[in-house]
């Protein structure tokens, strides 16, 4: 389960820089467009429809990886939410089928649990 818990941060943290990517090519379109519209020259127009071409291939990519990597993050939040009903359904059933077993079992991990941490105190000196 922490194996998904990773894979899902991991994707959402793509996500997150992909739209950081996405709004940084949109602020460079924006800033090409304003340069082009002060009329600086010709050839700035002509770099400038290369490079709209080059930016709207890019996005097109981006926008790919996006959802891409979107379907992804919803694929393993399902899986993760299956296992997770299955696990419980699981201990349910075991509970159900053994509750003297279960009981004794808690019991005994308490045990150990108190015996493993318990504090040591210091004898008291007079």
């Amino acid at each position: 389960m922490r194996a998904n818990g990773t894979a899902l941060r991991v994707n959402k943290e793509l996500i997150k820089e992909i739209s950081a990517l996405r709004t940084q090519l949109k602020k460079l379109s924006t800033m090409m467009d304003s340069e082009a519209g002060s009329g600086v020259s010709r050839a700035l127009g002509d770099v400038k429809s290369k490079s709209n071409s080059a930016l709207g291939a890019a996005q097109d990519f981006i926008d790919q990886y996006a959802d891409g990597a979107r379907e992804a993050v919803q694929d393993a939040s399902h899986r993760t939410a299956e296992l997770r009903d299955s696990a419980s359904g699981s201990l349910v059933e075991a509970v159900k089928a053994r509750p003297f077993a279960t009981a004794a079992t808690i019991a005994g991990i308490s045990f150990l649990a108190g015996f493993l941490f318990r504090r040591s105190r210091p004898a008291v000196s007079e």
